[in-house]
């Protein structure tokens, strides 16, 4: 609240989440109700988390960080590129 008693409005840049890996925080777009969040940009090498728990003791995956978040998708992406042909 602000000091005439009236809710604040988070600031855009806000910290919504936490991230798993490394402890930073940052803003999920999706949590912080935005129309497409950063994480959009990068390559889709893991499934979006759903729905947020109620709480931050819930084990409902969280967001990663843009660092670690880039150093995941590099090295998935690399995986699946470099991965050797089935027959």
């Amino acid at each position: 609240m602000n000091a005439q008693g009236t809710p604040s409005a988070r600031p855009a840049s806000a910290n919504t989440s936490v991230c798993p890996r490394c402890g930073a925080g940052l803003r999920c777009g999706m949590v912080a109700g935005d129309a497409e969040c950063w994480c959009v940009k990068l390559p889709h090498v893991m499934p979006v988390p759903g729905e947020r728990a109620p709480s931050p003791e819930a084990s409902t995956p969280s967001c990663y960080c843009p660092a670690c978040l880039k150093l995941i998708t590099d090295e998935r992406t690399r995986l699946s590129t470099s991965a050797p042909a089935r027959d």
